[in-house]
C-alpha cells in the first residue's frame, strides 16, 4: 500500500472541473476563489456543489427564490434593531487582505466593526462557518441594496467585487455606495480593500458548544442542522478524553467522520502527519458494509476513479470494524491482544458510532463489556467520540464507569419529529385490521418484538409482505435475515415490512411511500430508534405513526404481553443472580433442578455463559441493563394508565398529543346511541360485532373489560337496575355517556 501520493492534489484543483455551467440552470457560484482553496475547503465546496447539482433546474431556481426572499426579510428585521454604540474609528484591514478572506473567517468570528448604512450603526455579531449571513451585504456586491434586480448580499454578483457597500458612506476613504454602483466595470479584479475593519479571528480551541439538551437548549442552538455545521474545525484540537455526539438520526453524525474528520486526515497525511488515523466501530456487519461502501463513495466523489493511490489513502486514514471484532480481540488470547494493541497504536481517534450498542445489545451479548472497558482505557491517549441519537443510558453509563464527561466536549443536536403529522396509540388486536384498511400506494414498516411475530403476521400476509430479523437470531435467521428483498437503496421493496430491532439501528429509509410507522415495542430505546428510521426528503414527506397501548391487552388484571416480556428478562437474570451472590447460593441454583435443565437456563440467559475451560463468565453490563429493564418494567405495569407510563419513559417528544385510535364505524354507533338505556347483553353483542375488542379466552368481555377499551372513544358504560315492579324489575341495563 503506498503512503503517499507523488502529485497531491491542487487546492481548488478538485472543484475546478466540476465549475461548468449546465445549459439553461441557474449557475452555481462558488463560496470563494477557486484558485485560493485549500485542499480541505475544495472537499467542503465540492459537498456543496453536489447538493446543487442534485437538484432540477426548477429546484435550484426555487432554491435561489427562497434565498432572496429569506434574505429580504432579514435586511427588513435588520433595519429595525436599534444602534446601541458606535466605534470611534474604523480599524485598518492588513495589506494584501481581500474581502472574501474575511467572509470566509472560521466559526464563531466577531464582526462587531462591521456597519450598514441602512441601520445607522452596528450589525449583530454573527458566525461566519458557511451558514447564510443574518443581515444585508454580509455578500460584498459594487451595486448598492436600494437597485432595482439587485439581490442583496445573499448571491454573489458577477460584476468583480469592490469596497463593499455595508460600510456607512461617511467612513473615511470609503466611496459612497452610488459612485461604487457607477463606476463598478473600472474595478476589475480582487482588490485589496482599504479601510475594511478588522475582524477578531477566534482560534478554534476557543470554540466550545452548547451544553443544554432537549427543552433546555436555547433557540440560538437550531442555527446548526448538521453535526459537520456544529462542530465546525473544533475536532482538530480534541485532545486526548472523551468527546459526546448527542444527536438525533439523521443530523449527519457518520457523514461528520467519513467527509469532513476523514477528509482532514487525508489533507494531514498529504503534509507529512500520519498520527490522525480513524478507528470507526459499528454494531452489525450491515453497518459496517454501509459505512464502507460510503467510505469509497465518498472517495470517487472527491477523485474520481482514475486513481488507485488516493483510494489506498482513504483506506489507509479511516478503518471500520464492528464492535463484535474488537471483543474478539480483547478476549482472545496472546496473539490477538498483540492485534489489539497494534490497532490501537495505529488509530489516534476513535469513533464509538451507534453507541447505544452497550446499553441494547448487553442483554444478548455476553461480550459487550470487552469493548467498553477497552474505550474507556483507550480514553487515556486517543480521542475517543462516542456517536448516538439515544445515548441517555450509554451517558449515564460513561459517567458511572468512567467519570463525568467535560461540558464543553458535549455537541448537542436534538432529534425532530416534524415528519410525523399524526400519532396514536393502538390495540395489538387491531393491528392486522388497521394495515388491510391502509390507502393503496401508501407504504406502512411494523416494528415487532420477536421473530415470533414475524411468522404470525406471514401466515396472515404471505409475500405480499417482507420480513426482517438479525442474523444473529438464532431460530430465524435463514428464513428472514436477507435485507436485500426488504429494501434497496433506502427504498421499501414491499407495501408492508415486518422487522424486528434488527432494522432500528443505523438503517435509514428514504422513501416517500412509507406513510405508516407500526411500533409493537415497549422498551423505550428500541422505540426510539424505530421511530427514526424514516428519514424525511422534505416538509411535504410526512408519515403517521402507532404506537401499540399494552394497556388494552389487560383484562380482569392480567397482562399478557408485558407479563411476556417481564419473564423473558427473569429467565436472563436469575442464573446471573444466583451466580452474583457467592458461591454457596450459585451451588444452591445449580442442585436446583435436573443439570441439563440448568444448562440450558444458562445457555439461554446470555448475560452469564460457561466454558468447560475457563468457567463462567458474566457480562456486567448485561446484568445492570437486565435490572434496569425488569425495575421499569414493574413500574410501568404497577400504572393503571399505560400511555402515561409511556410519556415518563419516552425518549422523544413529538410536540403534539398521541390520541387514542378510533374506528369510524364504532364511533358513530356509540355517539348515536349516548344515554340510551339498552340491555347489558344487547349492547355487548353489537358493541363486539365491530370486531374491534378482544374476546379473553374466548369469552365476552363484561361492563369492566368493556370499559378498558371505550375511553379510546370517549365514552363509558354506566350500570343501572330496573327497581320498579314490571316485567323489567331487577334487570340491569347500561347506558353509554360521554366522558
Amino acid at each position: 500500500m503506498k503512503t503517499a501520493i507523488e502529485k497531491p492534489m491542487t487546492p481548488g484543483g478538485v472543484f475546478d472541473h466540476l465549475m461548468v455551467p449546465q445549459e439553461d440552470e441557474p449557475e452555481f457560484h462558488p463560496s470563494k476563489d477557486p484558485k485560493t482553496m485549500t485542499v480541505q475547503e475544495s472537499l467542503e465546496e465540492v459537498d456543496r456543489f453536489l447538493c446543487w447539482n442534485r437538484m432540477t433546474p426548477e429546484e435550484k431556481r426555487a432554491e435561489q427564490e427562497a434565498q432572496r426572499a429569506a434574505s429580504h426579510a432579514t435586511e427588513q428585521a435588520a433595519e429595525d434593531i436599534p444602534c446601541t454604540m458606535r466605534p470611534e474609528r474604523v480599524p485598518d484591514t492588513p495589506q494584501d487582505t481581500v474581502w472574501e478572506d474575511l467572509t470566509d473567517a472560521p466559526q464563531d468570528v466577531v464582526r462587531a466593526d462591521v456597519l450598514d448604512t441602512s441601520m445607522g450603526g452596528m450589525l449583530e455579531a454573527v458566525p461566519s462557518n458557511g451558514a447564510p449571513e443574518r443581515a444585508a451585504d454580509t455578500m460584498p456586491d459594487d451595486v448598492p441594496d436600494a437597485t432595482e434586480g439587485n439581490v442583496p448580499g445573499r448571491e454573489a454578483d458577477t460584476v468583480p467585487d469592490g469596497p463593499p457597500d455595508d460600510l456607512p458612506d461617511t467612513v473615511e476613504g470609503n466611496m459612497p455606495d452610488v459612485v461604487g454602483a457607477l463606476t463598478a466595470q473600472e474595478k476589475a479584479g480582487n482588490e485589496t480593500v482599504q479601510g475594511v475593519p478588522e475582524v477578531e479571528v477566534v482560534p478554534p480551541e476557543a470554540i466550545v458548544p452548547l451544553g443544554q439538551t432537549g427543552e433546555d437548549a436555547p433557540a440560538a442552538e437550531e442555527r446548526w442542522a448538521y453535526a459537520s455545521e456544529l462542530i465546525g474545525d473544533a475536532f482538530q484540537h480534541w485532545g486526548n478524553g472523551r468527546v459526546l455526539l448527542d444527536m438525533g438520526t439523521g443530523r449527519g453524525k457518520s457523514e461528520f467522520v467519513i467527509r469532513k474528520m476523514a477528509g482532514w486526515a487525508v489533507d494531514q497525511f498529504l503534509e507529512g502527519n500520519c498520527d490522525n488515523r480513524i478507528l470507526m466501530l459499528c454494531p452489525l456487519t450491515l453497518l459496517h458494509e454501509d459505512l464502507e461502501n460510503r467510505r469509497r463513495e465518498e472517495y470517487l466523489t472527491v477523485f474520481g476513479d482514475a486513481s488507485e493511490e488516493e483510494w489506498d489513502l482513504y483506506e489507509e486514514v479511516l478503518t471500520v470494524i464492528t464492535y463484535q471484532k474488537l471483543e474478539q480481540l480483547c478476549k482472545g488470547d496472546a496473539s490477538d491482544h498483540r492485534s489489539l494493541q497494534k490497532l490501537l497504536d495505529r488509530h489516534r481517534i476513535i469513533i464509538a458510532d451507534e453507541c447505544h450498542y452497550w446499553s441494547e445489545f448487553s442483554v444478548f451479548n455476553i461480550n459487550t463489556h470487552y469493548s467498553f472497558e477497552a474505550l474507556l482505557q483507550a480514553e487515556k491517549d486517543h480521542t475517543v467520540i462516542y456517536m448516538s441519537a439515544t445515548g441517555r443510558d450509554t451517558w449515564k453509563l460513561l459517567e458511572e464507569k468512567g467519570g463525568p464527561t467535560q461540558p464543553e466536549r458535549i455537541y448537542r443536536l436534538p432529534q425532530h419529529y416534524e415528519y410525523v403529522k399524526a400519532a396514536y396509540f393502538y390495540a395489538r388486536h387491531n393491528l392486522v385490521t388497521i394495515l388491510k384498511r391502509l390507502p393503496v400506494g401508501e407504504k406502512a414498516i411494523v416494528f415487532v418484538e420477536l421473530g415470533d411475530d414475524l411468522a404470525e403476521m406471514e401466515t396472515i400476509f404471505g409475500d405480499t409482505a417482507a420480513y426482517y430479523c438479525s442474523p444473529f437470531n438464532e431460530r430465524y435467521r435463514k428464513k428472514y435475515s436477507d435485507l436485500s428483498i426488504c429494501i434497496k437503496d433506502g427504498q421499501q421493496l414491499k407495501d408492508i415490512l415486518f422487522t424486528t430491532k434488527a432494522m432500528g439501528v443505523g438503517i435509514g429509509l428514504k422513501d416517500r411511500g412509507v406513510k405508516h410507522i407500526f411500533i409493537d415495542q415497549w422498551n423505550p430505546l428500541e422505540i426510539a430508534q424505530s421511530l427514526g428510521r424514516k428519514r424525511s426528503l422534505d416538509a411535504d414527506d410526512t408519515c403517521t405513526v402507532y404506537f401499540r397501548d399494552y394497556s388494552l391487552d389487560w383484562y380482569w388484571g392480567t397482562n399478557s404481553g408485558l407479563k411476556k416480556f417481564r419473564r423473558m428478562l427473569l429467565n436472563k437474570y436469575l442464573p446471573a443472580q444466583a451466580y452474583m451472590a457467592g458461591e454457596e447460593e450459585f451451588d444452591k441454583y445449580l442442585r436446583s433442578d435436573d443439570p441439563e435443565v440448568i444448562q440450558k437456563r444458562i445457555d439461554k440467559s446470555k448475560i452469564l455463559e460457561h466454558n468447560v475451560v475457563t468457567g463462567y463468565h458474566i457480562n456486567p453490563l448485561g446484568l445492570q441493563q437486565v435490572e434496569h429493564d425488569i425495575e421499569m418494567l414493574d413500574d410501568i405495569m404497577s400504572s393503571t394508565n399505560y400511555p402515561e407510563s409511556f410519556m415518563k419513559y419516552a425518549m422523544f417528544n413529538l410536540h403534539q398529543p398521541i390520541k387514542a385510535y378510533r374506528f369510524k364505524d364504532l364511533e358513530d354507533w356509540l355517539y348515536a346511541h349516548l344515554n340510551q338505556p339498552m340491555d347489558s347483553e344487547e349492547m355487548t353483542e353489537k358493541i363486539m360485532s365491530f370486531g374491534y375488542i378482544e374476546r379473553y379466552q374466548g369469552r365476552e368481555p363484561g361492563q369492566m373489560g368493556l370499559n378498558k377499551f371505550l375511553p379510546c372513544y370517549g365514552v363509558k358504560i354506566v350500570s343501572d337496575r330496573e327497581n320498579k315492579r314490571n316485567e323489567n324489575r331487577n334487570k340491569t341495563f347500561w347506558t353509554l355517556m360521554k366522558q
